[in-house]
C-alpha cells in the first residue's frame, strides 16, 4: 500500500497487504473514522473527494459524528448519508 498510515487505523489487518483500489472503501472508512490529520492529508492525496464522498454516503464502518462531519466538509446532503445514520435497530424492524 502506497499510503503512509499509522497502525491506529489498521490494528487488525496487515496494512502492507492492502491494495489501494481493491480495498479503497475499507481504507477510506478507517482513515476517516480513526485517522490523524496527517493520515487524512495522505488520504486526500491518494483519493479524490468524489471517491471519499461515496464512502461517506455508503459506509457502515464510520460513526454518525464522522459521517456528519465529512458530510459538511464534502457538501453531502444529510439525506444522502444513510447507512451510518440509520438507527441501530433499523434492520430488526423490517
Amino acid at each position: 500500500m502506497a499510503l503512509k498510515l499509522r497502525n491506529t487505523c489498521f490494528w487488525d489487518v496487515d496494512s502492507r497487504k492492502l491494495d489501494r483500489e481493491k480495498d479503497k472503501f475499507f481504507i477510506i472508512s478507517r482513515v476517516l473514522e480513526y485517522g490523524t490529520m496527517e493520515d487524512v492529508v495522505n488520504l486526500l492525496s491518494e483519493y479524490d473527494s468524489a471517491e471519499i464522498a461515496q464512502v461517506v454516503r455508503r459506509s457502515r464502518i464510520i460513526g454518525r459524528a464522522t459521517a456528519n462531519f465529512w458530510g459538511l466538509i464534502l457538501n453531502i446532503p444529510r439525506s444522502e448519508i444513510i447507512r451510518c445514520l440509520e438507527p441501530a435497530d433499523f434492520h430488526r424492524k423490517r
